[in-house]
């Protein structure tokens, strides 16, 4: 029996999510992707899973879509209902998940597999990581939520440039641009990465889940909307015990230094 394309790991409130089709450099059949959907999907009623992991099998992030799955995608009914549906899906899943998805990439992240990296919130990458936008190189348009992610991340001018002239870039460019959150060399990038695990899971879970669905929401609100959303979340956590624990803790060592 063959092992699955996708592997889900919980651990310590780590939960890590693997694509695993080492043999075709991790690119995404319609059966991996709907089992990304429902992985992601889930994770929206953890409250035990702090943070959450996202990395490719045995050297590479993804290709993105298999050549096969592209192969078949000839009735534009049923290709625009899957792209919608579960490519699309996917990459809102990711988006909306509440904890906060950390992005190891290692080798290749190619097409789909670009805009699935950038979906989450914190890319680490090798910095002789490889990313290509390489849609135009096959004749078609971008997916993986790339039209909305590479010009909020990059600019207008290199996100055409990725786009348009499917140039492969590497990690430590794709730091440099603003693409991603940083690179590092090959043989620290599972230490930096597990270091930015351990802060993220050091922090209060309600603060961090609550300002990441602010971000997220307030990208595209207007400023009266954003502070109504600030509002909202601010006034259920001033009324926590954290905030209150926080404010004794205080309080106590300055008392202490009066002394």
């Amino acid at each position: 029996m063959s092992e699955p394309h996708l592997l889900v790991t919980k651990e310590n409130g780590l939960a890590t999510v693997t694509i695993h089709r080492p043999q075709a450099m991790n690119a995404l059949t319609g059966e991996t992707m709907t089992m990304l959907l429902e992985a992601f999907s889930s994770f929206s009623a953890d409250e035990e899973t702090r943070v959450i992991l996202l990395q490719g099998a045995d050297g590479n992030f993804s290709t993105g879509a298999d050549m096969a799955l592209l192969g078949s995608c000839t009735d534009p009914d049923k290709s625009y209902a899957f792209m919608k549906e579960t490519a699309g899906g996917v990459i809102l899943a990711v988006k909306e998940a509440p904890q906060p998805v950390v992005c190891k990439v290692r080798g290749n992240a190619y097409g789909y597999g670009v805009g699935l990296a950038l979906a989450c919130d914190f890319v680490i990458a090798a910095d002789s990581a490889r990313f290509c936008e390489a849609f135009v190189n096959l004749g078609i348009s971008l997916d993986g939520g790339s039209s909305y992610l590479l010009s909020r991340l990059t600019g207008m001018a290199k996100a055409k440039e990725m786009a348009l002239l499917g140039d492969v870039i590497t990690g430590r460019e794709a730091s440099a641009i603003g693409l991603i959150y940083k690179s590092v060399p090959d043989d620290e990038l599972d230490k930096e990465v597990e270091t930015l695990i351990g802060r993220l899971a050091a922090k209060s879970p309600q603060a961090v889940r609550s300002i990441k669905a602010t971000l997220e929401k307030g990208q595209n609100a207007s400023l009266d909307a954003a502070l109504e959303m600030e509002a909202a979340h601010q006034s259920k956590l001033l009324a926590g015990e954290e905030l209150q624990r926080a404010i004794h803790l205080f309080l106590e060592s300055r008392r202490m230094r009066d002394v």
